[in-house]
């Protein structure tokens, strides 16, 4: 089973992190599998498991939780097609290329002002993606990381030999050369 996420970036872009090993930790440290360096994003934030054919995701007692199809969980099964957020990102599950690229479309969750909290009662509102006339998804503004905190976001995990470079190789040389020089 390849069970790759693919990160939704506010330009329609999309940058895809390959899930090779069995437990992969998301979070703010550089000690993590997939570091996501923002201040919405705990420092270990969560944890994937891939067991045979299933994915499941467990939140590490983040500060902001982690999201499956827009719902706050501890721990969920995932499925191909469903979105994960962490922090501001907004990644959705591709299991051995299911759902195609074309289908692909994430599950964002924003949170409300505290007055708009109070009043109706509810932490969260669910915004659709929008899509631009190719249909790539795009987010609107504070929806989504700036692109260079996206440009941070960087996977320790080395690419399988048989994946295709999709253009961010240089980006993680360029993060992993700073990182070494520090």
């Amino acid at each position: 089973m390849q069970a790759v996420l693919v990160m939704f970036r506010s330009d329609g872009e999309r940058r895809s992190f390959s899930l090779a090993r069995d437990i992969t930790v998301v979070g703010r440290r550089e000690d993590c599998d997939l570091r996501i360096p923002l201040g919405d994003v705990s420092r270990k934030h969560c944890r994937l498991i891939r067991d045979g054919d299933t994915v499941r995701i467990e939140d590490l007692g983040s500060s902001n939780g982690t999201y499956h199809n827009g719902q706050r969980v501890q721990e969920a099964v995932l499925s191909p097609g469903d979105s994960v957020q962490v922090g501001p990102v907004v990644f959705v599950l591709q299991v051995d290329g299911v759902p195609t690229d074309e289908e692909l479309a994430p599950v964002v969750v924003t949170p409300v002002a505290e007055e708009e909290t109070a009043q109706e009662g509810a932490p969260t509102t669910l915004q659709e993606p929008q899509l631009d006339a190719e249909g790539h998804g795009t987010m609107g503004p504070g929806e989504m990381p700036t692109e260079e905190q996206l440009a941070e976001i960087d996977q320790p995990i080395a690419l399988d030999d048989d994946e295709e470079d999709d253009g961010f190789g240089a980006v993680l040389d360029e993060l992993s050369n700073k990182q070494k020089k520090r």
